[in-house]
């Protein structure tokens, strides 16, 4: 006696099963597939940003041609100038401040006591005034206080002085950077080719150097350290700064 065949084709079930993890499998490769595409249309496009905007910078980059600054006006005819000491040189009292150019205290000094000290004192022939770097806050204020140097080559130390001033903006922002001082040298009508020269090679830097070291051994420690006929003041404002001069030239 035979035992009956088992029935060797797939329940009507189990066919329907087969479908299913077929048709699974081909909906998961299909997002599979939509997913890389998707993955790479993105990744092109952020190439093509990163590409598109590294060429902006390239062309808005700062360049002492596409910088556009503040210039201050020369010194009047009639004050003397010998370097980066203004006024008569046989003045009784002589004036020495100890400045950085990105000092905001120094800028102070600069748009609020400057003037009246010039047009009270300087045009007068009472007091000769003059700027010595101590340039401590930052690599912007070095590079300043060069660049005016090179500035003071060509004669035109104050007119670059007071346009650093103008400039200022927050400590080494950019608001210094080599090619806004270059910018300011073609616009105060220095010749740019010496100027580069002059400034790119570093021509300075140890004049630079000496003048801080000068400061500290005088007792320089902030800026503007201001010093009338060798003593130094005891700053604490235009008032204070009349006060010393005015008792100098009383002797």
């Amino acid at each position: 006696m035979t035992e009956p065949r088992a029935d060797t084709k797939p329940k009507p079930g189990a066919r329907a099963d087969v479908a299913r993890r077929r048709s699974a499998r081909k909906i998961a490769a299909e997002r599979e597939a939509r997913r890389k595409r998707i993955l790479a249309i993105a990744g092109t496009a952020v190439l093509v940003l990163l590409v598109v905007g590294a060429l902006v910078w390239a062309l808005r980059r700062e360049t002492p041609g596409n910088v556009q600054v503040q210039t201050a006006q020369a010194l009047p005819a009639d004050i003397p100038q010998n370097g980066r000491v203004m006024g008569n040189p046989n003045a009784p009292v002589h004036v020495v401040e100890y400045g950085d150019f990105q000092c905001p205290a120094c800028h102070g000094f600069f748009q609020n006591v400057q003037p009246t000290l010039i047009d009270q004192y300087v045009k007068t022939g009472k007091v000769s005034f003059e700027f010595r770097d101590y340039a401590f806050i930052g690599p912007e204020s070095l590079k300043a206080a060069q660049a005016a140097w090179c500035a003071n080559d060509q004669g035109k130390f104050w007119q670059y002085h007071d346009s650093l001033y103008l400039n200022q903006g927050a400590e080494n922002s950019g608001a210094l950077s080599d090619a806004r001082l270059k910018a300011i040298a073609r616009d105060i009508g220095l010749d740019t080719a010496k100027f580069d020269q002059c400034f790119d090679s570093g021509a300075h830097a140890a004049d630079v150097t000496a003048s801080i070291k000068d400061g500290q051994a005088k007792g320089v420690d902030s800026t503007p350290s201001l010093f009338v006929n060798g003593q130094k003041s005891d700053w604490r404002g235009w008032d204070s700064l009349k006060a010393d001069i005015d008792k100098a030239l009383a002797g």
